[in-house]
């Protein structure tokens, strides 16, 4: 008869753990709380400016009246541009300083999918993130479509380690919205002009500035709705796959 106790028994652990450098871990999860409330306040500050800037848009429509009318002078109609120009310029480092975050953002979430035993992924590299993020509009916002979905199923608590259904199952409806609001706000932006429909005055001569505000301020203004629209999907996407990420990873 042996002196030894029997051995204990095999404990398992639930469904979808993975231990911090455990099996199917490559190092520690990255936080993403700091970063996403950053990210949300930039994206809020870039909406109420995008929204500022649509109100100059369709207020200088008068102006443009005027100057094709000959009641003001051409120096006049580009003096009324101050409020639009300054409004573009804040837009403009906003949405730098929201990029570089969003950036970051994107790479930790995808490098903890990694932690979390999530193979094969397409988008895990910090180019392939950093350049989506970036170029994506070239590509009409499809492959960011196709790196959100991914996060999106990525990021399930449920999916044990290692378990390739993750990437088949169901994700965000806001997703494929956001897709199709970009797409649709490219097609009216591009119909109106360059960039958010006003063309600059200084790359055009201001006759052609005035004709456009004169007879497109239907699709200035639908295309600004377009883009604010499509900036409200993203935000509430961003903060609802932020939740379910830091449910996956267990960030308190």
């Amino acid at each position: 008869m042996s002196d030894f106790p029997p051995p204990p028994p095999n404990f398992t652990p639930p469904p979808g753990y993975v231990a911090y450098g455990g099996p199917g871990a490559v190092g520690g999860f990255q936080r993403i709380t700091t970063l996403t409330k950053w990210l949300v306040g930039l994206l809020g500050a870039a909406l109420l400016v995008q929204a500022a800037s649509v109100l100059a848009q369709l207020s200088l429509r008068g102006s443009a009246n005027d100057f094709l009318g000959g009641t003001i002078t051409a120096q006049q109609f580009k003096d009324k541009f101050g409020v639009y120009t300054s409004l573009s310029l804040v837009a403009a480092a906003v949405g730098v300083a929201s990029t570089v975050i969003l950036c970051i953002w994107t790479f930790r979430m995808a490098k903890n999918m990694q932690v979390l035993g999530r193979t094969p992924q397409t988008f895990s590299t910090p180019g392939a993130t950093i350049a989506i993020n970036i170029l994506g509009a070239c590509t009409l916002g499809i492959l960011n479509f196709l790196m959100w979905r991914e996060i999106w199923r990525g990021s399930d608590a449920s999916t044990a380690a290692g378990d390739p259904s993750w990437k088949r199952s169901a994700f965000s409806p806001l997703i494929s919205i956001h897709l199709a609001l970009s797409i649709v706000g490219v097609i009216v932006g591009g119909a109106v002009g360059i960039g958010s429909g006003l063309t600059s005055v200084k790359s055009s001569s201001t006759s052609d500035v005035a004709k456009n505000l004169h007879d497109k301020v239907g699709l200035i203004a639908g295309a600004g709705l377009l883009q604010m629209a499509a900036a409200v999907v993203f935000i509430v996407l961003a903060r609802q796959l932020a939740a379910r990420h830091m449910q996956a990873t267990r960030e308190g």
